[in-house]
């Protein structure tokens, strides 16, 4: 009689399954200030017990995704946001290829990011930037953390672009402005997408400088109507009273990031559900 329980419970464990849920990638999109939002979207996903397996970031959202992906607190990365202030952060260093550096910000992001690897951060990370020669888009999933940040977030022909493992790269913005297609060339099967990019101008374009802003919101525009087709979900918080230079608006920022969030929760559980495939259990696997 025990042989048979033992032989019934050992076929039982056999055919066992078990619900495994989907590589969850969440792409944080370029913005600048405005990218300040994507800290109150992971606020949201982590009280919920949403956390990404993977975070993909381009321009700002790979300075936050960055941080976050190495493992500090988001009540941290907040704190930092009041002190990445990037005009109080300007190195003029005018050459044949820009007139800013890194040098400030750099050492802000070594305080405590000095040394680490993206291949040995807690998180999977991708930073997306832009080959300036060949203009394909890299991306930068090893070597040293903070260039790979700075250099997605290197807008061309401001700042001195990045030489980063043998190329010369900016930002990624140019290519992946919402890096869903990185995301999922990274292996993400729902990927959640982040978009805080800016609206176009609809009205009072009077000077040069409007113009030219406006023709770089329109590029950016449908690069980033293409890949929204692609996510799963996008998260679009409300920053139309934002500007790209609002670095003292963190809180302002932040709040819509939740807000947008909690607004796509739904959806965001209903495309993990879709995705959710039930496989041999792990004891089922170790009787076979």
């Amino acid at each position: 009689m025990i042989r048979f329980l033992s032989a019934l419970l050992l076929l039982w464990n056999s055919c066992a399954l078990a619900d495994v849920g989907p590589k969850v990638a969440l792409a944080l999109g370029g913005g600048a200030a405005l990218g300040f939002s994507h800290i109150g979207v992971l606020q949201v996903l982590e009280e919920e017990g949403l956390k990404p397996d993977l975070v993909v970031g381009t321009s700002m959202g790979s300075i936050v995704g960055g941080y976050y992906s190495a493992g500090m607190p988001l009540d941290s990365i907040r704190l930092e946001a009041d002190r990445l202030n990037i005009f109080r952060m300007i190195d003029w260093k005018i050459g044949s290829k820009g007139f800013f550096e890194w040098k400030k910000v750099r050492k802000r992001l070594e305080k405590r990011l000095d040394g680490l690897r993206i291949e040995g951060l807690p998180m999977e990370y991708v930073a997306v930037a832009t080959d300036l020669y060949s203009g394909e888009r890299v991306m930068l999933r090893d070597g040293e953390l903070i260039p790979a940040m700075l250099a997605s977030a290197t807008i061309p022909g401001l700042y001195q672009p990045l030489e980063v493992q043998g190329r010369t790269l900016v930002d990624g913005g140019m290519v992946d402005d919402v890096p869903v297609l990185s995301a999922i060339d990274a292996g993400a099967e729902v990927v959640i997408a982040v978009d805080v990019s800016h609206p176009l101008i609809s009205e009072d374009i009077r000077t040069p400088f409007d113009v030219m802003r406006q023709a770089f919101f329109i590029i950016q525009h449908h690069n980033v109507n293409h890949r929204r087709e692609l996510a799963d979900v996008v998260i679009r918080p409300d920053l139309d009273d934002m500007e790209y230079h609002h670095f003292s608006k963190v809180e302002e920022a932040i709040a819509a990031g939740r807000a947008a969030t909690r607004a796509a929760l739904p959806a965001i559980r209903a495309a993990l559900k879709d995705k959710t495939r039930t496989t041999p259990s792990e004891t089922g696997r170790h009787h076979e």
